[in-house]
Parts: structure tokens; sequence; C-alpha cells
């Protein structure tokens, strides 16, 4: 899964898993924005925020069911339309309103990945569990990232340089205990080998 498209109500967003990056398209009602985020922006952290829709939407639902009411008593006389029948039309009306209105007042969830740069997705109970499945390979890419970007033994860099950077990989958990002790041992083996090379 290396994409993932979310569209409620008038939002929407995209993202892509790139091979480096998390590419972003956000259209909603707070960001119009396009962006990339490197995978060493990202951090581990997730937590859910609550927000309201926008007051835009729920002023709308007001002001379409008064026009509706207005537009009825005016031509209910042109019409022949009995008051009767008027109040027959507003308890539908009404019920949608409050449906209209509840589902406003509900508003949705933000899942949100701590990182330098603005990353959430909207979540509901529809897509919940495809966002979290994408926020699990997001975190599954970027661990492959620093695993092949930084878990080579290089001939050039100084030795206690590329064992803290193994180290690092290790206390942050992109890498195994086991994998840990097995490139320590090669590194270490690499440059002692080099060391009796020159002796």
């Amino acid at each position: 899964m290396t994409t993932l498209k979310i569209k409620i109500h008038n939002q929407s967003q995209e993202f892509t898993i790139l091979d480096d990056s998390v590419a972003i398209d956000f259209n909603t009602n707070e960001h119009k924005l396009a962006y990339k985020i490197p995978f060493d922006e990202i951090k581990d952290s997730t937590y859910t925020i609550r927000k309201k829709r926008d007051k835009k939407e729920g002023l709308l639902y007001i002001s379409a069911f008064f026009n509706i009411i207005l537009i009825l008593f005016i031509f209910s006389e042109e019409l022949k339309i009995g008051l009767i029948f008027i109040s027959y039309l507003l308890i539908p009306l009404t019920i949608i309103l409050a449906l209209g209105l509840t589902s406003f007042n509900k508003g949705f969830e933000e899942k949100n990945i701590e990182s330098d740069k603005i990353l959430y997705f909207i979540f509901t109970k529809k897509n919940e569990i495809e966002v979290d499945r994408f926020i699990s390979c997001i975190f599954e890419k970027r661990n492959a990232f620093f695993k092949n970007k930084y878990l080579k033994i290089d001939a050039v860099l100084p030795y206690h340089f590329q064992s803290d950077r193994i180290l690092w990989l290790y206390t942050n958990k992109f890498i195994s205990e086991s994998e840990y002790e097995i490139i320590k041992e090669d590194l270490d083996r690499y440059f002692n080998f080099k060391l009796d090379l020159n002796n």
C-alpha cells in the first residue's frame, strides 16, 4: 500500500509513500498544500485529535431550511397549498435539518504523525483500518530507508562514527538486537582487519 486517498464531504487528502519521503496533497478546510516530508523528519509517535467541521457548512444547512420554508409560504397562495400541507412538509425538513446539524456537530478526528511538517489523516470509522495500515506502511518504509542508508560499513568514515550510527539505529528500534550484534561484529572485524594490514 503506497497510496492513500481520503475524501470526506468537501475535503480530500492524498498520500504517496516514495523511496525517501511521503508526498502529501491536502485540500481541506484548513490546508490547501502539496509537499513532501523526508523520512528523516518523521517521528515515531502518533496522536488523535477531534476537529469540528466548518461553521459555514452548518450555516448553509440552516439557511437552506429557512429558504425552503420562505419559498413554500410565498408560493402557497399561488399553488393553492394549504397550511396543513406546508406543516406536513416541515416535519421531514426539520428531521433533515436535525440530522445534518447532528453530523455537523460530531465533526471528525484527525490522526497525526509527529513530524517537522504537518502530517495528519482525516480519521473516521469507515477509513480507520485503512489509515492505520497506511501509517504502519510509512513506518516500515522509513525503517527500511534508515537501514539501507546507515547500515553499511563505509571504508572512509571513522570507526566511532559508524559505531554510533549503528547504536542509534538500535536504540531507535530500526534494527533488532541480533541485527545490531551482527553488524557491530562485522564492523569490528573490518576495522581490526584494516588495522592489521596497516601494521
